[in-house]
């Protein structure tokens, strides 16, 4: 499978497009081949069916300097990070890109997570690590053309190198990355990169900080 870094591919991928037909190519391959082999996970890290599982320990530890970063937001309103999590309420944050593969197939189960939790007590936050000077369009475009009804907005790269370390710290920075905040703004569960029961695993790790945090 193709290994891309998250920033190799956004600093490359912008050139390759000045050619339209190498620009599809491109795009199609990095949507069939996923953003890295980190972004599928393994069936064996994957709880049986119908089944949730804290972990017994966070893959690492979020530095406390994010919560002072300020997030630009679709909308063209921005928030400090630390007064998007807490506040008595569970927020799930998803790193994503308008260019993922596999972060395009968790987008209909962030809708439908929306839908189902929305008037109870949980928001939904997707922030794209695409740099909100040069591809708002395109982020605009985007959501509008997928429906996304949960709240967007752009993370600094800096930002999320912190999350990718809370996670685990893998070198290729991968997305999809998705973190579960508790009511009092901790880290409850993360997920590094995409695996098929995402809606299974986010619906545990939810029900689970609404009645624990």
């Amino acid at each position: 499978m193709l290994q891309i870094s998250l920033f190799q591919l956004s600093n490359h991928f912008p050139k390759a497009c000045r050619h339209v037909s190498l620009c599809a190519f491109v795009l199609a391959l990095f949507v069939l081949s996923g953003c890295s082999d980190s972004s599928v996970m393994n069936r064996s890290q994957q709880p049986g069916k119908g089944t949730y599982r804290p972990p017994a320990k966070l893959r690492g530890e979020l530095n406390d300097s994010v919560h002072g970063v300020n997030l630009p937001m679709l909308k063209g309103d921005s928030i400090k990070f630390g007064d998007l999590v807490g506040n008595n309420k569970v927020v799930l944050v998803n790193f994503w890109a308008t260019w993922c593969g596999p972060c395009r197939r968790e987008i209909p189960d962030l809708i439908a997570l929306h839908n189902q939790f929305k008037d109870k007590g949980v928001e939904i936050v997707g922030l794209t690590v695409e740099d909100p000077q040069m591809e708002r369009g395109r982020v605009e475009m985007f959501v509008q053309q997928f429906s996304m009804n949960y709240r967007v907005g752009f993370s600094p790269r800096d930002m999320f190198g912190l999350f990718n370390v809370a996670n685990g710290n893998d070198p290729r920075m991968p997305i999809p990355q998705t973190f579960i905040f508790g009511k009092n703004g901790k880290i409850v569960d993360s997920l590094p990169g995409f695996r098929p029961d995402f809606r299974q695993w986010a619906e545990g790790a939810i029900n689970h900080a609404l009645g624990t945090t």
